[in-house]
């Protein structure tokens, strides 16, 4: 037998997927471990192995592909844990990355200081060197300066320098000989240069987008190597990879040194898993909800694919890598519930994590969160909780909630917990408002996807909130992100800045730019292990009206270059700007700034089996009654619970409803009809019985 393993580690569970060789899907779920992750992802592999009734290290030799999400570089940034960092720059440009842009993130907030700086000004350091705009170095680079600078860092024990001078995205050879420098002076420092990161214009961008990697790259470099070590040492064969934010994997050796991107690691394969849903199901549009311990991803799926993002912001710093368009709420089955200054009901963005994880869990936590007041309203059996794994406390969360919230507010126990409900709920229809309505798109004609632990119990309500008329509750929702992660490829993304007005630009040119970004990233792949033959190339340009600040990227098909066909790429830039702004300007010129080059490898995938047609009726999926807080009826309801694992195509009922499986439970509202598609999934239509 042969396996694909997709595991993504959360801020609460660790979650692994293996398809087998003939398509089959089973899911397995571990406690997060903060203190060393790879602990748990080793233990969701342990039991994946008990379950196919193998030894450990037969099961190992028996994967094919490994592909890890990974939060270690998330949680180093959101916490400013990365490692002691120095900056090398050109002599006199040493602030511009606490200068910024000069922007603040909100105007209206005049006490809002600079985010902690990961970089002190003491360890930021100019040389001298000079590169104009046309390349042309006009000031040699002092090499003594260098090994000067070189051995102040060696002596401050700094464990990671970035390089970022000015134009190098047009000459790096300065940059170049920096790093050749530092390598020789102190060879056990990790060493990033802004050319090797981000090869284009801007100079704050660069300079934040190259410290960040040199910030956390040691850090995902010693926990990919000891996890490696430990995985080889148990008996695989094959190196695992690892998933970047623009939704393509990459090798565990390439991942060490761009640690930048691995930022969005595990939410850009939930976007993934809706691209692979939407041709599967035939189903263009798409919005894809992933509710987990910690957080809320939503990413808009638009006729079969999701965008992309060139720059991003995390944790206060300008991060210019592309990146699946993601947007992120802190709302999960863990975010607090607290009273305000104010007398107000508030639930997150803080969260409990998987230590001490909600009230309910008898680990330590003492205010209660989403999953206690879930619990509390009957929608979680506190009996069935990963299967029965583990038991939760339904009077601990009582006992909270009251003394906590329903006591000061002089409500009872539901209408605390609902009111919990209700509020994590209104916080996540924002977020869908945010990727449908604020961006021109009609909720509508969408179909929301709901992935996560905790996603299938508020989708449905989310859904009529929103105005979406169909649910989808994917047979793997709770480990959705760990499948999309084997729907993925291999990939690599190249820039170069291209600054020219459109009508000066000569094809020849342009299509001996791309032909070499083409040849590093064949070669890249190659080194990966992919066939020339699987690999493919997608190209693209980042062009705008002149005298517009930001641009627009538009993708060219490769034979339009060849052919010296330029109408063409302006067309489509006319197009994509209509498309986005509601207006083009055909008689404006347009330039080009950057050139930008997408590797993708291609690698094989097992088809997803069908399952068989129910040949008994629904009711066998019965487990029983119990009651359960619904709105609708002003209070508890005795409510029909079904057996997920019993549920086939063909099944069908309506709510209110409660469908427990081992690793998640669906809620269908009143009113809303359910029933089973050909891949086990359970489609809920709302409002259909209404």
């Amino acid at each position: 037998m042969n396996y694909r393993v997709g595991i993504d580690i959360g801020g609460t569970f660790t979650d692994c997927v293996v398809i087998d060789n003939h398509g089959k899907i089973e899911i397995f779920k571990e406690p997060s471990t903060p203190q060393d992750p790879s602990i748990g992802l080793i233990n969701s592999l342990k039991k994946a192995s008990r379950f196919f009734n193998e030894p450990f290290s037969k099961f190992l030799s028996e994967i094919e592909i490994l592909v890890h999400g990974t939060t270690v570089c998330t949680n180093a940034m959101l916490q400013y844990r990365g490692v002691k960092t120095a900056l090398i720059t050109t002599k006199g440009f040493r602030d511009s990355l606490e200068m910024r842009r000069a922007h603040k993130e909100d105007i209206w907030d005049l006490s809002l200081a600079h985010p902690p700086m990961i970089v002190p000004r003491k360890d930021r350091f100019g040389v001298t060197e000079r590169v104009d705009y046309k390349g042309e170095i006009i000031t040699p680079l002092d090499e003594d300066e260098v090994r000067e600078v070189a051995r102040k860092i060696k002596e401050r024990g700094i464990d990671a320098v970035a390089v970022c001078t000015l134009f190098s995205f047009i000459n790096n050879q300065n940059e170049q000989r920096i790093k050749e420098i530092l390598n020789e002076e102190c060879p056990e420092v990790f060493v990033t240069i802004s050319s090797e990161i981000m090869k284009q214009v801007r100079e704050y961008e660069r300079t934040s987008t190259t410290v960040v990697n040199a910030y956390l790259s040691p850090i995902l470099s010693k926990y990919l190597k000891n996890l490696r070590t430990v995985l080889e040492r148990e008996g695989m064969r094959k190196d695992f990879l690892v998933m970047q934010s623009n939704g393509g994997m990459m090798s565990s050796d390439f991942a060490s040194t761009h640690g930048v991107m691995t930022l969005l690691s595990g939410p850009s394969a939930g976007a993934v898993g809706g691209k692979f849903f939407s041709e599967l199901l035939e189903i263009p549009n798409l919005i894809v909800m992933d509710m987990g311990g910690t957080s809320f991803d939503v990413t808009l799926i638009k006729e079969g694919d999701f965008s992309l993002t060139m720059e991003s912001d995390v944790a206060r710093y300008r991060v210019c890598v592309p990146a699946i368009d993601i947007h992120t709420i802190g709302a999960g089955g863990g975010s607090i519930a607290h009273i305000d200054e104010g007398g107000l009901l508030k639930v997150g963005p803080i969260s409990a994590g998987a230590v001490p994880g909600p009230v309910c869990y008898g680990l330590g936590g003492e205010r209660p969160t989403t999953t206690d007041a879930n619990l509390i309203l009957g929608y979680i059996n506190p009996d069935f909780f990963l299967g029965g794994e583990i038991k939760l406390d339904l009077e601990r969360s009582k006992e909270a909630l009251q003394k906590t919230i329903a006591s000061p507010l002089g409500l009872s126990i539901d209408e605390a917990a609902f009111g919990i409900h209700r509020i994590v709920n209104e916080n996540m229809a924002d977020a869908l408002r945010v990727v449908s309505i604020e961006r021109g798109y009609d909720p509508r004609e969408f179909v929301l996807v709901a992935a996560g632990g905790a996603g299938p119990i508020h989708a449905s309500r989310l859904a009529k909130e929103v105005g979406i008329p169909r649910v989808i509750v994917p047979r793997t929702a709770s480990v959705y992100c760990a499948l999309g992660m084997l729907e993925s490829d291999l990939k690599h993304d190249y820039v170069r800045t291209f600054w020219k007005p459109l009508e000066q630009v000569e094809p020849k040119e342009l299509e001996q730019v791309f032909s070499e970004m083409e040849i590093q990233g064949i070669e890249t792949l190659k080194s990966e292990g992919i066939k020339e033959s699987s690999i493919i190339l997608e190209r693209y340009l980042d062009m705008r009206y002149i005298g517009q600040h930001h641009e627009v990227t538009v993708r060219i098909p490769q034979t339009s270059l060849s052919s010296g066909d330029l109408n063409y790429v302006v067309e489509a830039f006319h197009s994509a700007h209509e498309r986005l702004y509601t207006y083009s300007e055909p008689e404006s010129p347009v330039e080009i700034i950057n050139v930008r080059l997408t590797a993708i490898g291609k690698i094989p995938k097992t088809p997803i089996a069908k399952e068989e047609i129910a040949d008994y009726p629904v009711e066998k999926a019965l487990k029983g009654q119990r009651e359960v807080y619904f709105p609708e009826f002003k209070g508890r309801i005795i409510t029909n619970i079904f057996d997920s694992s019993k549920l086939r195509p063909g099944h069908s009922f309506f709510g209110p409803a409660i469908v427990e499986a081992i690793t998640t439970t669906i809620v269908v509202c009143p009113n809303d009809k359910a029933f089973v598609d050909d891949y086990g999934n359970l489609i809920v239509e709302v409002g259909k019985n209404e």
